[in-house]
């Protein structure tokens, strides 16, 4: 049960964030349980004794039940279902697994450049920094996977890499390492990796030694060559110079039973001889794979597709049937079974005609279906199926339990749908291990268990920080209920989660309480040797700073350290003078580009302040009135008009003021955004998408008004589009155009353009690679309704140009502010128009405040500061990928702060974050330097 601790005095402040009492602790050391509470603080274990309850905010009380390192799953196969969904991660917190190493084989990175348009990262380090700003409901350690590299330098046929290939084999491997891999993985039975020779894997292994990292195997045989398959794998260990991890160690087929001894004393014999030499395993006799991993792999040998092809060929079926049956010397599941289809179960079948069959045997299933089980096999390996054979036996996993180097895991990770999920160790491995072997069998402590699954399984991933009930480690921890931890999961039901795991701590976090998953994603990303803090993006920074405003720049830093920010610019202007221009971490995570201050960044919703100049400055010309009415100006376009819907006239009435005021008539929060509709208008035209904003205008005039004109204040998008094009029609210049000769030239602002939806020849270099985890369905034609990275193609920035459209530099930004602190001596609006622009509405001054005394001009939020009525003002921008802030203080100081990111697990706008920390940090600095960078910038 979890409880909030009674409300405490100002002097009496919690100490720590949770405390568990009560509980039985195991702390992972394999000695004895003892009798302690638990707290928690800071992500950290803080104290171990007896703790007062009211010194937290939040109380566990476990009396009766276990405290307990969180477990590691050794073999967590990969993270990305929780990048898409965090709840995928359940099956795993259910277990009580707070860490998973993922990779086996094949690994999320790296991709080739196809699959990055589709998923949103090449390499490691772009994948590792989306899963840091989702955030994880669990840990995660990563392998550079050797199937993976192979396929993206030699595709999956069987040859072997030249010179060439093999170097950028091994430059593949090394970026993940310096992204924080702990190793390289290998699943050696499955083609194409059983083609690679001893050496080549030797060869990116070493790469992995270079750097501190581990080689961890499937190994290529684990049955009829076990032996020989553990001595190949000390082999490429030795050469590589890393320790080794055994995946999944088993003995596969009656015939091969006997070896388990002989497997556990070679490993022995290497550990005894100060190899580094580990395994793991899972508590279940049936293993997992794809049925098609029953045919030989030399039929693989010109790929998996081109043998699916001509699986339905009579020749080639009876040539496979009699090598499952007759011959051995590879890893033949048929032989492993005893020839016997009673003994393969079918976890997952897309075959329809099989639908509904799933958790009995091929042979079941064949006499279900009325067909020659050889004819449901051909089917069901054609269809993708997955098999779970029983290939083992319990006496050999009691005998590998109980060897203290060997630990855990579920072989699946978390549960996001794939076949891998059909077999119940996805959903039961932990529970089932202290269930049946400790507590029914008795075949292991739970001290001993408990210990191999989280302190020997760390050390194993590099984890050395967790692991432990111990002061100052990590705060992972799980809290169980001896009695009635059980797997729930079967082979028919196999997505079923276990019982028993009452609640589980991520780095200091709840994540399970009460058996119910909170939400929360403090997972971290746990990086491996070869990563260099000293090039993470909190620690590289470009541009200058003046003296005395260190303390800005070291806020920045903890800040992006804390939120795992990629890339930032922060330039502050003091009287005129531009005093701080910094860049901060990386423009580009794939090529390390650094930010520079000169970068071009997104700029959202902070292109409405420019449009808003640029309107003013036509009402300052006399080609413009405030009060003009916007559809006299924008006369060429046509209501799309729906059958039976009439013109809403109230339209017609809409002004130039309004517009800039937000008050056009339109709420988003009460019908929809119009610039964010680009599918269903093309639609509704019948044109390609996305729509452009000559659509949408059509499309919108076609719509009723959310309210009267003028009469209220809702935050419009669409209002300032139609800015857009009025400055058009009036200038007779496209936007873009007239905007940069006549807002950004006069200021000496030249690196300002108008922004592009997809990465391309035409993006300039100086732009930045924009990170956001999300993945959407494509807005645009030639890949409509695929799925693209949200901040490439979920959204169209081309008819997004007046309200949104626009990319800048931090420095180019506060020169355009900063233009406006003199009024007399300002290039682009004069004095009275300079007021207007910041001035409350006159028809309702509180018009978009929130209670507080700011108000929405034109182009820019306000707020009065101290008793002379001073202005605050400011505009933030947020788009996936995008966070942006614009502010001009009162004291004749301004500054522009833009990230290529939104948001993180506790954060939902970068921008309005920092916003109020850097106020205080400025008010702060006690004397200005008199430098002035902008000649540099």
């Amino acid at each position: 049960m979890m409880v909030l601790s009674p409300a405490l005095s100002r002097a009496d402040k919690p100490r720590y964030d949770i405390v568990i009492t009560g509980g039985r602790v195991v702390d992972g050391t394999g000695t004895a349980w003892y009798e302690a509470d638990v707290a928690i603080a800071d992500g950290k274990i803080a104290a171990i004794g007896r703790i007062d309850p009211k010194l937290a905010k939040e109380q566990i009380d476990a009396t009766g039940m276990i405290v307990a390192p969180g477990f590691i799953d050794m073999m967590g196969q990969t993270a990305t279902p929780m990048l898409r969904n965090p709840e995928t991660a359940l099956n795993l917190l259910t277990q009580g697994i707070t860490t998973i190493n993922a990779g086996e084989g094949s690994s999320a990175a790296p991709l080739d450049e196809k699959a990055g348009r589709t998923e949103g990262w090449t390499t490691m380090g772009e994948y590792f920094q989306l899963l840091e700003l989702q955030g994880l409901p669990v840990n995660l350690v990563q392998t550079i996977g050797h199937t993976q590299v192979r396929e993206m330098v030699l595709g999956d046929t069987d040859r072997k890499p030249n010179d060439e290939e093999l170097e950028k084999m091994r430059a593949l491997v090394r970026e993940a390492m310096e992204a924080g891999a702990i190793g390289v993985s290998t699943a050696l039975i499955y083609p194409p990796a059983i083609y690679a020779t001893t050496d080549e894997i030797a060869e990116l292994a070493k790469v992995a030694g270079e750097y501190g990292g581990r080689y961890y195997t499937h190994m290529r045989n684990e049955g009829d060559q076990l032996i020989e398959a553990i001595d190949e794998s000390l082999t490429i260990a030795e050469k590589a110079g890393t320790p080794l991890h055994i995946f999944h160690l088993k003995t596969a087929g009656q015939q091969n039973w006997s070896k388990m001894p002989l497997a556990i004393a070679k490993i022995e014999e290497a550990r005894a001889k100060g190899r580094d030499v580990t395994a793991d395993i899972y508590p279940y006799v049936n293993n997992g794979l794809s049925l098609s991993s029953f045919i030989h792999p030399r039929h693989f040998a010109q790929g998996h597709s081109q043998l699916m092809r001509r699986i339905t060929e009579p020749e080639l079926q009876a040539e496979i049937r009699k090598e499952m049956e007759t011959t051995s010397g590879w890893e033949n599941w048929f032989r492993h079974v005893g020839h016997d289809w009673n003994k393969v179960i079918i976890g997952q079948a897309e075959d329809k005609d099989y639908a509904g069959l799933a958790g009995r045997s091929l042979a079941e299933i064949a006499q279900v279906r009325g067909e020659d089980p050889w004819e449901t096999f051909f089917n069901l390996a054609r269809s993708g199926a997955f098999a779970l054979p029983e290939s083992m036996t319990d006496a050999n996993k009691i005998l590998a339990a109980q060897q203290e180097f060997v630990s855990f895991c579920t072989d699946v990770g978390p549960a996001g749908g794939s076949s891998i999920a059909a077999h119940p160790r996805a959903f039961g491995a932990f529970p089932r291990l202290l269930s049946k072997y400790v507590k029914q069998l008795g075949a292991i402590s739970l001290e001993r268990a408990i210990a191999q699954a989280s302190a020997g399984a760390a050390k194993k991933v590099y984890a050395r920080d967790r692991g432990l009930i111990a002061e100052g480690l990590a705060a992972d921890v799980i809290v169980f209920d001896w009695d009635k931890i059980a797997d729930k999961a079967t082979f028919a039901a196999p997505h079923v989660h276990s019982e028993g795991v009452k609640h589980v701590i991520v780095n200091g976090t709840l994540v399970l309480s009460d058996g119910k998953f909170t939400g929360k994603r403090p997972g971290r990303v746990l990086r491996g040797p070869g990563y260099d803090r000293d090039q993470a993006a909190f620690a590289v920074h470009t541009g200058k700073v003046g003296e005395g405003l260190e303390s800005i720049d070291e806020l920045m830093q903890n800040f992006m350290e804390r939120h795992r920010i990629p890339g930032a610019s922060l330039a502050i202007t003091d009287q005129g003078r531009l005093v701080f221009a910094r860049g901060y971490g990386y423009a580009d995570v794939a090529t390390k580009k650094q930010v520079e201050p000169t970068s071009l960044f997104r700029l959202a919703s902070v292109s409405k302040p420019i449009t808003a100049v640029a309107i003013l400055q036509l009402v300052e010309q006399d080609k413009l009135k405030m009060d003009d009415k916007v559809f006299d100006i924008l006369t060429e376009y046509e209501p799309h008009l729906r059958d039976g819907d009439e013109f809403d006239e109230r339209q017609r009435e809409i002004t130039i003021e309004q517009l800039l005021q937000h008050r056009g008539g339109w709420n988003r929060d009460k019908s929809f955004d119009a610039m964010f509709q680009s599918v269903r208008f093309a639609r509704r035209l019948d044109v390609p998408a996305p729509a452009q904003p000559e659509h949408v205008i059509c499309c919108m005039l076609g719509e009723k008004l959310d309210f009267d004109p003028g009469k209220a204040y809702a935050y419009s998008n669409y209002g300032y589009c139609l800015l857009g094009r009025v400055i058009e029609v009036i200038t007779k210049q496209d936007y873009e155009s007239y905007v940069k000769q006549h807002v950004f030239s006069p200021v000496g602002a030249q690196g300002p353009r108008l922004g592009l939806t997809h990465l391309s020849d035409s993006t300039p270099p100086e732009e930045v690679r924009y990170y956001h985890p999300e993945q959407v369905d494509s807005v645009f034609a030639d890949d409509l309704d695929e799925k693209v990275p949200s901040a490439y193609g979920g959204w169209n920035i081309e008819a997004m140009d007046a309200h949104g459209g626009w990319t800048a530099s931090a420095v180019d930004l506060v020169r355009l502010a900063s233009a406006f602190d003199d009024a007399e001596k300002c290039s682009v609006l004069n004095a009275e128009s300079i007021t207007r622009m910041f001035a409350a509405p006159q028809e309702d001054p509180d018009s978009g405040g929130k209670g507080d005394g700011s108000h929405y001009g034109c182009g820019w939020w306000s707020k009065a500061q101290g008793d002379d009525g001073r202005l605050d003002s400011w505009h933030g921008g947020s788009l996936p990928g995008t966070a942006t802030l614009l502010l001009r203080r009162h004291d004749g100081r301004n500054l522009a702060i833009l990230f290529n990111a939104r948001t993180s697990p506790e954060v939902a706008h970068f921008g309005g974050e920092i916003q109020g920390k850097l106020q205080r940090a400025i008010d702060q600095v006690e004397e200005w330097p008199e430098v002035d960078y902008f000649a540099e910038y």
